[in-house]
């Protein structure tokens, strides 16, 4: 049963440590740069700051969860893996139902509207597993 996994991982954040950029957020920084940039003022230069930021969120989540698999007691760390596979299922679905909704408007700016949706997805995982793994630096 992957959803009570899902969830059972996830409350055991503090509700502040769930995801939300902070302003010390290196990637967050780079896109809004990337974005800013006059050279990334099409459409297509938009959805491509997008898709970097979305590749350094993924990076960023895979280390976490290899971080807290390496720290985490066997039983918890089978709990998290059964939540991050639900996670990743979640995920997919998600991306599906959300290109058939784009798929219903018309013009350019959709496009890095739904490249921003996916970024955020897993920008929000990311930061997820970054505060769990605060969580066990904390006193040792």
């Amino acid at each position: 049963m992957l959803a009570p996994a899902l969830f059972v991982f996830s409350s055991l954040l503090p509700l502040n440590a769930r995801a939300a950029p902070s302003a010390q957020d290196v990637t967050q920084k780079e896109l809004q740069r990337c974005l800013d940039a006059p050279s990334h003022a099409s459409t297509a230069g938009q959805t491509q700051c997008e898709i970097d930021a979305a590749r350094r969120y993924d990076g960023r989540m895979n280390a976490a969860y290899t971080g807290l698999m390496r720290r985490l007691p066997a039983s918890i760390g089978e709990q998290l893996r059964s939540a991050q596979r639900a996670w990743l299922a979640f995920r997919t679905l998600d991306a599906k139902a959300r290109a058939q909704l784009y798929e219903t408007r018309q013009g350019t700016m959709f496009v890095p509207m739904q490249a921003a949706a996916s970024t955020a997805v897993v920008r929000d995982r990311a930061l997820q597993l970054e505060a769990a793994l605060r969580v066990l630096e904390i006193d040792g």
